[in-house]
């Protein structure tokens, strides 16, 4: 009797297979052919924190207080700026960031008081060390310029 029970199952069980794959075959693809074709990022995703360029200035707004680096709870933010003269307020020179470390919180963002930093749509930032996480803004900003 379980031979035949056995049969009845498994043929059972390889028709509620079918009729799943049949269902699929005429549901629309949900999947793309990446890096083939790319599919449209939403305004709502958060990638790895960037500079913003100003349009006044045609550069950052970041005056190196230091804000980001002490609220950061992962302690990856690095930052150092100059004054260019006695009066003048700083300038960043150095923006570095772990991103290999970095949780994307985005408590830097929020407490910068020059609005300066900003989240980006980038979402193929990879490499092939963990040394290649860690990245200078300002000199990433000036390359992307340049």
């Amino acid at each position: 009797m379980g031979y035949w029970k056995d049969i009845v199952l498994g043929g059972w069980s390889l028709i509620e297979g079918m009729k799943v794959t049949g269902r699929a075959l005429f549901k629309p693809v949900v999947t793309v052919q990446y890096p083939r074709k790319r599919l449209e990022m939403s305004p709502a995703y958060r990638g790895h924190i960037e500079f913003k360029i100003f349009p006044e200035t045609g550069t950052h707004g970041c005056i190196a207080c230091g804000t980001c680096q002490r609220v950061c709870p992962s302690n990856v933010i690095k930052v150092q700026g100059v004054k260019a003269h006695a009066r003048s307020g700083k300038i960043a020179t150095h923006y570095v960031i772990d991103f290999t470390r970095c949780s994307l919180c985005g408590l830097c963002v929020e407490s910068c008081p020059t609005q300066t930093l900003k989240f980006s749509t980038e979402f193929e930032l990879a490499g092939d060390s963990r040394w290649d996480g860690v990245v200078d803004l300002v000199l990433r900003m000036e390359e992307s310029r340049s």
